[in-house]
């Protein structure tokens, strides 16, 4: 469905923004930055010399390419190009541009090597070469194929040359667009070289994951993580990344590891890092800004092109910053990056002002690069729309506004005021170098000249570097040398046992970790290498004993498992410290577990209780019915006066599981029987109840035993609550408990969970007799019942006829059913129903226009933000959150539109579904099993997917689970709220959200 802007909100939008219909001249474009104090911004290129450009590179000689992407946001037909640009006068600054490569799709990034260049283009990932020296490129190999040319916003792009001589790409999976389906609806192949058939190849698309490959030896993997649009590495190559609103993660866990054991399953290998959490608020200066995506004015909602600052030649604390573009709002964001564990935290610079901001609202900031000279180069991309169409009013997008801007294109210069002038354009002679000379480069404090350096030494392959690259590890005092060195050092084949156990004993953490990792790579060919390792066990520093862990999972000696258990038991309660110590338990799962109860279950912590859980859930998936057995016999077994907490965890680690795993459950329900003569609540015993119910009972006198005692306990009013909730939930495998039972618990008088259970084992025995009673007490239920009540409507075709029944009655309200539960019943396999829902809610998509009008009074009114927390809490909180609470995180966060003007809050609030919100589309997915799911994908990794449900539940789904997975081509936004808000609660409700 294409969603539909109403006329009134677009003139609105029009009035606002005609203002400035054809941008500012780049001189004029200067005058509108607010640049940090102590910096200087300089105009280094613009149009004509460049257009829409969105990333650069700088060769060893000077030449600086750029990749322009014309086509943006829809143009498929090769207007893209790479311009190389020049100087002609000897003052080296770049004065001439020549058009390198054309006929370019979507050219998402660009890196020198070998002679030429390096282009992500999807599908391909292209290699370019002027052999003649005429600026234009007359050769062209595509090095890889098989990336979808999706949404460009999460086309694959940015290739960076890593300190580990591999070159990354950062990619996201593909959007399945709902609009423009010709242009960006292809899913991609296998990923592989296209001319090297007998090459390694990647799954399609990559599984949605960024890569890494070696062009000469024709290697490739697939990495843990993602990144929408750029990626960067520190100093020592942890890998950080970006996507819109969560605008800096770092990909903890490499893919190797993970992969080791197939049963390990985490839901992400990402952590977020900021302390001022996703979608952060920021702070521009732009006069009559343009804005089209919903829910994010105000905060970051479009970051890329993430940097990690090691240019050298700023202040600190700038050796710890990086740099995120965020070109809806015209601005650029810094953060502070400080360890935390395995990962980081990152944390504002400037509170309530940003690095840069322009008031120009057609500045759009998209990428940086550390440049020869140390400074800070912003690519400018210059339009006056920058939002893609799919997730935009189809007015605006039909206005002609879409390539406006597209002839323009800015790069700017900052530096610490008082910076010599650029002069490195085609100056610099770092290609005629010898290999001595490169060497020394590989301790130069800017990483331009290290990170060019290390890849001329890795194209020449010149063994005569090797006694250089050792006397730098020896001499430099430049910690980051040394990891060059070494990797350089590696990528030559020359590793050498005794630099290598030098630097394991180095002062520096990063170059520890380094050591670390180059060592796991050599650990047959030198065996001593493991006692080095070992040594290391008890190392200072965090992410050397993260890393420590996951490399001895490659070793299977008694005293490499016993550096595991220790680093664990200290670094419990760091989570990823727990995913690393698992990776390594393949075919040892239900040792790890045993030895995890032995020596942790003494006392319960987070870590702690995460871990057990964890272990059990990796039993289980690997499938050894002995071990499954010993997991319940271990947790039922009765321990004494209380039951060990790790019990419960055990069990819960099984419940995690599903139904992927058979077991017998004799046990189980033997313990649960005995347990139910118990009237105090027991944390074990609800984890019994919650795996009984999902695999069942298998001993059928045990099954009848259990559910009598059900069916006397749950109405009991005389018995422990917990007790009632646990009896109640049973009767999940009673096909024939008498009907009455349920309706009596539901009632306003019963607990609100004791309530909730009713509900769902009624309607799960007896839909049509559940949907009528809900029904005919509607009035009398509270709003979490009704929520749970809606779910029991979806739950089979005859209760969704009930509802819609109910609804063409007006018996309940369109709005209390909200848009995701809409949506679900206007897609619903059963065409009657299907019919019926669209015919029935259709007249809540029509005359948004007439409905704005009847509300705009509500803008003239002061509303109460007292009374508009109640109004968000009745009509908001069931799909979403204010600052991250109260409600439920299905949508995007209302806090994100505090910063609008309150025409367009009440604009998204009646007409939502103009704008699907990126990372909020509606997907079906259907398991092997046949089990139908619809919810949003909230986290991916290569092995699973994350599904995020209108009550705000998750549930993880491993891939191979996945029989068939669409998305569903409707809004998960709501719609036809104003028949649940009036004018005055309108009113409020804004003052609420504009408060908060």
């Amino acid at each position: 469905m294409k969603p539909v802007l109403p006329a009134l909100i677009f003139l609105l939008f029009s009035c606002q923004n005609d203002k400035t219909n054809s941008g500012l001249s780049p001189q004029d474009a200067l005058k509108t930055f607010t640049l940090a104090d102590g910096f200087t911004i300089e105009l280094v290129a613009s149009e004509p010399m460049v257009a829409d450009p969105v990333a650069m590179d700088v060769d060893e000689h000077g030449n600086l390419y750029v990749a322009e992407m014309h086509g943006y946001p829809l143009d498929t037909h090769g207007s893209g190009v790479i311009k190389l640009l020049t100087d002609t006068n000897g003052d080296g600054f770049p004065d001439k541009s020549t058009v390198y490569a054309d006929s370019l799709v979507l050219p998402m990034g660009v890196m020198c090597w070998k002679k030429g260049i390096i282009v992500v283009d999807s599908p391909d990932v292209i290699y370019l070469e002027d052999t003649d020296g005429d600026g234009k490129a007359d050769h062209k190999q595509i090095l890889l194929t098989g990336f979808a040319l999706s949404n460009p916003q999460h086309n694959a792009n940015t290739p960076v040359f890593g300190l580990d001589n591999w070159i990354y790409i950062a990619h996201q999976g593909e959007v399945t667009p709902k609009v423009y389906i010709k242009e960006f609806g292809d899913l991609g192949t296998p990923i592989h070289f296209s001319q090297f058939p007998d090459a390694p190849t990647l799954p399609q698309n990559a599984n949605g994951r960024s890569i890494r490959f070696k062009p000469d030896a024709k290697e490739i993997e697939m990495l843990s993580g993602e990144s929408q649009y750029g990626q960067a590495f520190d100093p020592w190559g942890h890998l950080l990344g970006t996507a819109n609103a969560n605008h800096l993660f770092h990909e903890v866990i490499a893919a190797r590891y993970l992969n080791r054991n197939p049963n390990l399953r985490p839901a992400t290998s990402l952590q977020m890092l900021p302390d001022h959490g996703d979608a952060c608020e920021v702070f521009p200066t732009t006069l009559n800004p343009e804005h089209q995506l919903l829910t994010d004015v105000g905060v970051i909602t479009s970051s890329c092109g993430v940097t990690w600052y090691e240019g050298g030649l700023f202040p600190k604390p700038f050796d710890e910053i990086t740099f995120i573009a965020e070109p809806v709002h015209n601005l650029v964001h810094i953060d502070k990056l400080a360890d935390k564990g395995a990962t980081f935290t990152a944390s504002r610079v400037y509170e309530r002002k940003e690095f840069l901001t322009s008031t120009d609202a057609w500045c759009r900031p998209v990428n940086f690069y550390t440049g020869p000279d140390g400074a800070l180069y912003i690519i400018d991309y210059y339009r006056q729309i920058i939002e893609h169409p799919e997730w935009m009013s189809e007015e605006v997008a039909a206005s002609g506004k879409l390539y406006e801007g597209s002839d323009k294109g800015r790069i700017y210069r900052v530096t610490p005021t008082g910076t010599s002038p650029l002069n490195w354009c085609g100056q610099i002679k770092l290609g005629d170098a010898s290999s001595l000379e490169l060497v020394k480069q590989l301790a130069n404090h800017n990483i331009w000249w290290r990170r060019t350096a290390q890849r001329l030494l890795m194209d020449r392959h010149d063994a005569s570097a090797v006694p250089f690259l050792k006397q730098l590890i020896d001499t430099t005092t430049f910690a980051p040398a040394v990891v060059h060195a070494l990797w350089t050092l590696d990528g030559l084949a020359a590793t050498d046992a005794g630099y290598l156990q030098k630097a394991l004993k180095h002062s520096v953490a990063g170059v520890r970790e380094n050591a670390i990792r180059i060592a796991e790579l050599h650990l047959n060919e030198i065996p001593t290498l493991e006692n080095d390792l070992l040594a290391l066990q008890d190392d200072p520093d965090a992410k050397v004993r993260f890393q420590l862990l996951c490399t001895l999972g490659y070793l299977a000696t008694n005293p490499a498992a016993s550096a595991r258990q220790e680093i664990l038991r200290r670094d419990i309660e760091d989570e990823w410290v727990q995913v690393a110590a698992l990776s390594a338990t393949r075919g040892h799962e239900w040792e790890m577990l045993a030895n995890a109860i032995k020596d942790l279950g003494d006392k319960e912590t987070p870590g702690r209780r995460s871990f057990i859980q964890q272990c059990a859930s990796v039993v289980a998936l690997s499938n050894d019915q002995d071990n499954i057995t010993k997991i319940i016999s271990l947790a039922t077994k009765n321990q004494g006066a209380a039951d060990p907490w790790w019990q419960a965890a055990m069990l819960q680690g099984l419940g995690n599981v599903g139904k992927e795993v058979a077991f017998p459950t004799t046990a189980l329900a033997t313990s649960l029987l005995a347990s139910f003569k118990n009237p105090v609540a027991s944390e074990r015993r609800k984890a019994e109840v919650a795996l009984l119910c999902r695999k069942g009972i298998d001993d059928h006198t045990l099954e009848t035993k259990i559910i009598q005692a059900a069916r006397n306990i749950a109405p009991d009013e005389t018995k422990d609550i917990s007790l009632r909730e646990d009896a109640l939930s049973m009767l999940i495998l009673d096909a024939s408990a008498d009907p009455l039972l349920y309706q009596n618990i539901i009632s306003p008088t019963s607990p609100e969970n004791l309530q909730t259970i009713a509900v769902r084992v009624y309607a799960k025995f007896n839909a049509t007799a559940a949907g009528k009673y809900l029904v005919a007490n509607w009035k009398t239920l509270t709003p979490g019942i009704r929520d749970v009540a809606m779910d029991a409507f979806l739950s089979s075709s005859q209760s969704a006829a009930i509802l819609l029944d109910a609804i063409q009655s007006k018996q309940i309200q369109p709005a209390t059913i909200g848009w995701p539960r809409m949506v679900e019943l206007m897609n619903n396999d059963d065409a009657d129903i299907k019919k019926r829902a669209r015919a029935l809610l259709a007249h809540e998509q029509a005359d948004r226009n007439e409905i704005f009008k009847k509300y705009e009074p509500a803008l003239s009114l002061k509303g109460d933000a007292v009374k508009g927390a109640i109004v968000f809490k009745n009509v908001c909180s069931l799909c979403h959150q204010i600052n991250g609470a109260n409600g439920r995180a299905f949508g995007p966060d209302l806090a994100t539109i505090r910063n609008r003007d309150k025409q367009f809050i009440m604009a998204d609030i009646l007409d939502p579904n103009r704008s699907i919100a990126d990372g909020y589309e509606l997907w079906k997915i259907e398991r092997t099993n046949g089990e139908s799911l619809t919810g949003i994908i909230s986290s991916e990794t290569s092995a699973t997917l994350t599904v995020r449900f209108a009550s705000g539940h998750e549930t993880t789904v491993p891939r191979n689970d996945i029989a068939k997975l669409e998305a569903i081509e409707t809004s998960a936004m709501p719609r036809g709220l104003e028949s649940a808000v009036s004018m005055e609660e309108m009113a409020d409700l804004m003052a609420f959200i504009k408060s908060n």
